[in-house]
């Protein structure tokens, strides 16, 4: 799956979807929004790579669902806001590993859409 903006917004998510293993999300001087709310999760871990250049990215993740989130900001910032921050089930193998790189850019992680 891609998610692309260039010099402008795109939204992907928008009801129940399946995403498959790898996700894309590329913002240059624009924005991107992945809702995960409504996704439907293979098992085993789904990748995703966001990177923000001049730009926006925006994550919103699914309640219940280990989250993992690394990456690099040069001269940008990055934002984690889960309500319940890494708590998940221990009886799921679904999990989503994010990379995140923004160069001059923003980057979030929110459980709350908006």
């Amino acid at each position: 799956m891609r998610n692309l903006a260039l010099f402008g917004i795109s939204k992907l998510g928008q009801g129940p979807w399946r995403p498959g293993k790898r996700v894309w999300s590329i913002a240059i001087f624009g924005g991107c929004e992945t809702d995960f709310t409504q996704v439907v999760l293979d098992e085993g871990v789904t990748q995703v790579t966001a990177v923000s250049i001049f730009g926006t990215n925006k994550i919103i993740a699914p309640k219940g669902v280990p989250i993992s989130v690394s990456g690099t900001s040069i001269l940008g910032a990055r934002s984690v806001k889960r309500v319940r921050a890494w708590d998940a089930p221990t009886n799921t193998t679904k999990t989503i590993a994010i990379s995140a790189t923004s160069f001059l850019g923003w980057f979030e992680v929110t459980e709350l859409p908006g």
